[in-house]
């Protein structure tokens, strides 16, 4: 009987990236939260024939909520916090973040990771004052569907996997 196994991924087997300018930047030092929210959307209604009802899945209103030390040097968090100091909108408060699934190597490609692309809007919704220290805290909202593919974590390149 082959035994399954009961081991919980931990946090550091998942990794983030947001683009900032041209570049992607590991969303690491600094930031003490960055979670992932599906956020599944259903729609419910009940049967002439059934005492309970029949729910559906109809859509996802997906969102990374973060929390952030402001430690200026990290190009991602210095980005978010011009963010929300300037008011910025529209594009100008639009990034793309992958999520890199680290415990997830692809065969045959070194430092290459399964991975999925999210377009966010970055809503910086609190800056902070930690016991003295100061931090950037908000939500990325999802804009769309998110895409698969893979990430090389040396490159910093997302190659969309092929529609069949």
């Amino acid at each position: 009987m082959a035994s399954v196994s009961k081991e919980v991924k931990q946090r550091y087997q998942e990794a983030a990236y947001i683009k900032v300018g041209d570049t992607y930047e590991l969303a690491g030092t600094g930031f003490e939260k960055l979670d992932e929210e599906p956020g599944a959307q259903t729609s419910s209604k009940k049967y002439i024939n059934d005492k309970s009802s029949t729910s559906s899945i109809t859509s996802y209103e997906g969102q990374h909520p973060f929390t952030a030390d402001q430690i200026m040097s990290e190009k991602i968090i210095e980005d978010f916090v011009t963010i929300g100091k300037l008011r910025k909108t529209g594009g100008d408060a639009e990034r793309e973040m992958v999520r890199v699934d680290l415990d997830k190597a692809v065969v045959a490609q070194e430092s290459t990771f399964e991975a999925r692309l999210f377009n966010v809007a970055v809503e910086v919704s609190s800056f902070t004052d930690n016991d003295g220290e100061l931090q950037v805290e908000g939500t990325l909202h999802d804009k769309g569907d998110p895409v698969e593919g893979t990430f090389n974590t040396k490159t910093k390149t997302f190659t969309a996997k092929e529609s069949a």
